[in-house]
């Protein structure tokens, strides 16, 4: 059944090609009679079907009944969806910085600065109410916190099980890995940390 529609598109792309039986017959090596026994369906033309293909001027996917210009275009507007795509998650995005909290509560502070800091694409895109905040001040047990990292937060999302997040003890700001049993408040989840590398 299969033989017999590749028959057809051959026959099809022979008559735009305006070749005779014996003319494609030729160019791949085989008889006229053979041409007209693939056209039919009487013979597999699989073992032949590349140069076929290559003497008619089309790709292969052609005698499948695969038309060459709609697959073209979907590839070319897959690929350019993609590379769209790539652009904003290497772009990035300006989100609010927050260098210190000290006697400040979070949503005053994030209100009160006019500090911004570029958020990488791939968080910016993904989560809402993202804010970038300094953690010299900030205290963990659980990740490794240095001088002039950066966090990269949102007020927004909801805690998970074993999610990161920014909570505030007695006297200072720490992150801690979230569980049922946190009895301090939440102010924000961690997204991510840009580590920074450098001596005094």
């Amino acid at each position: 059944m299969q033989d017999k529609k590749i028959g057809l598109q051959i026959k099809k792309a022979r008559a735009e090609s305006q070749l005779s039986q014996s003319q494609l017959g030729k160019k791949i090596g085989v008889t006229w009679e053979m041409i007209s026994r693939y056209e039919n369906g009487k013979s597999s033309p699989r073992k032949n079907l590349e140069k076929i293909a290559k003497a008619l001027g089309k790709p292969i996917q052609y005698f499948f009944g695969v038309e060459e210009v709609p697959l073209s275009d979907e590839i070319k507007r897959l690929s350019e969806l993609l590379e769209k795509k790539g652009k904003a998650l290497q772009k990035g995005a300006e989100v609010p910085f927050v260098e210190s909290l000290e006697g400040f509560s979070l949503p005053k502070a994030l209100k009160l600065t006019n500090q911004s800091y570029t958020c990488p694409g791939w968080i910016y895109s993904k989560y809402k109410k993202v804010f970038s905040y300094k953690l010299d001040e900030v205290e963990s047990n659980v990740v490794s916190v240095g001088r002039g990292d950066i966090g990269f937060f949102s007020s927004s999302l909801k805690a998970k099980l074993g999610s990161y997040v920014l909570v505030k003890d007695v006297k200072n700001f720490r992150i801690e890995k979230y569980s049922k049993t946190l009895s301090k408040k939440i102010h924000a989840v961690l997204l991510a940390i840009e580590k920074r590398y450098y001596s005094d």
